[in-house]
């Protein structure tokens, strides 16, 4: 593991800095469009955050030198999927970035977070203009939001890359002893590398995307060059793990009976049986995925060099924000004031509850329903 508590504080306030004003100054002047035409809204807040998610893996792999690893197949970049990946500690969605933005859209990729995330200045504001996807772990709340959410995708007919965890939290001791619980009780193997797969949302999902929207199913396995459970105070403290590595296998979805509940989830239970395998060869040999890896194409090294100059494109861009975001507000009167009228409609939001998430959601349904 690298350890840097220096390095570990100035990551930190890079991407909270950089989140801070980019919600005010880049997303900002997009507001008005949530009414009045949010199909721009949506491209344009596509963009922003897709420039954004760049950041973490440019510092993490240039400035702390953390290897990436891909093996297994490369989904085309414009392919629609459900993502569905183990939850080895609670910074996989943000490491997985570093996979995205050479085999993905950054910009199409959606995550189910907690509720509570929705309303971090900066950060959490970004993440709603975005339509992140916030859940209270509540399935009798949960169920009739999420199910908007993605009717509204499909409406949309979004080129949507929605990240989910199916086990539902990061493998640690307590959630171990649950599934081990889970699995005594119904007569299932203990698993020792990934815990037994919640299977509801999966389905839930499938059921409401499925073959209408999605294109496939990214199976991604994730391993660290140590077996343990990373998290924000790891962050904190600089210590970040020297090797990444992912292994996809994509399945088209034609080849998933999303018809049939029965059938998918014995289906993400096999992939979790599939899982554990693979991830006690992954820490019990210490070589990686790298023995299911096909060879590097001249395709894959060109792609490669292009995601390392992005990645230095978008370090300089946001340092540079930073610091200009912070220079204009103290000597600039109209941009300090254009600062406070945006931080007191994104706190009013907050604590009147209505977040611009929901705002979409009613734009979109009102314009929806007049073109029917």
């Amino acid at each position: 593991m690298l350890r840097n508590p220096i390095g570990g504080v100035l990551f930190l306030l890079t991407l909270y800095f950089s989140s801070f004003f980019g919600s005010i100054f880049i997303m900002g002047p997009s507001l008005p469009l949530l009414l009045w035409h949010p199909k721009w809204f949506r491209w344009y807040n596509d963009l922003a955050i897709g420039l954004w998610l760049k950041l973490p893996p440019a510092i993490l792999e240039l400035v702390f030198n953390v290897k990436v690893y891909i093996t297994g197949e490369r989904p085309p970049r414009n392919d629609r999927a459900l993502i569905v990946m183990n939850h080895r500690c609670r910074l996989d969605w943000m490491f997985y970035w570093c996979v995205l933005h050479r085999y993905g859209q950054l910009r199409h990729e959606k995550i189910i977070l907690k509720d509570d995330l929705k309303n971090v200045p900066g950060p959490g504001w970004a993440m709603q203009n975005s339509m992140y996807i916030f859940l209270r772990r509540r399935w009798e709340h949960d169920q009739g939001y999420l199910s908007s959410v993605l009717q509204y995708f499909k409406e949309a007919s979004y080129p949507l890359q929605l990240l989910i965890f199916p086990e539902g939290t990061n493998l640690d001791i307590a959630s171990k002893a649950k599934s081990d619980s889970f699995a005594k009780k119904n007569n299932r193997p203990s698993y020792e590398y990934v815990l037994h797969p919640r299977v509801r949302g999966f389905t839930f999902c499938m059921e409401k995307l499925g073959k209408e929207l999605l294109h496939s199913i990214h199976d991604v396995t994730i391993g660290y060059d140590v077996n343990k459970s990373f998290s924000e105070r790891d962050l904190l403290l600089g210590t970040f793990p020297k090797e990444m590595h992912f292994h996809i296998q994509r399945h088209p979805i034609g080849n998933v009976n999303s018809s049939n509940a029965e059938e998918m989830e014995k289906w993400c239970c096999e992939r979790w049986e599939e899982k554990e395998n693979r991830l006690k060869e992954f820490y019990t040999l210490g070589q990686g995925f790298r023995h299911f890896n096909e060879e590097v194409t001249a395709q894959d090294s060109q792609r490669e060099g292009e995601a390392r100059t992005e990645l230095w494109q978008a370090l300089v861009f946001w340092v540079a924000f930073i610091f200009l975001s912070f220079l204009s507000v103290y000597h600039i009167l109209a941009i300090r004031w254009y600062f406070y009228v945006v931080f007191v409609f994104y706190i009013l939001q907050s604590v009147l509850g209505i977040g611009t998430d929901k705002l979409q959601l009613w734009s979109h349904d009102r314009q929806y329903s007049r073109h029917r």
